[in-house]
């Protein structure tokens, strides 16, 4: 069994970033913006994910597979384009 999601994440600039449930992803880049002094963060599809409760970054589409197997999805068939959303899980 996979590990249970824990924290939303971004990869950027070669650093994974995170911030434990609830946050949602727009609340780590305003994080991010923040502790680098940076005006945005722009990331490639496979940087944006989560954390799983052993640390382990895992892109949105991989969290999916992870959220569903530990039943942390309160209404799979709400979820859209086959990626995890925090507003799925929490």
């Amino acid at each position: 069994m996979r590990a249970p999601i824990t924290h939303v994440a971004l990869r950027f600039e070669g650093e994974v970033f995170a911030l434990p449930r609830p946050n949602r992803h727009h609340d780590l880049v305003r994080a991010i913006v923040r502790q680098l002094g940076v005006s945005h963060v722009d990331v490639p599809l496979e940087d944006e994910g989560f954390l799983d409760e052993t640390g382990r970054f895992l892109n949105r589409k991989q969290a999916l597979v992870s959220a569903l197997v530990n039943n942390q999805v309160a209404k799979p068939e709400e979820v859209r384009l086959d990626m995890l959303m925090s507003e799925d899980v929490w």
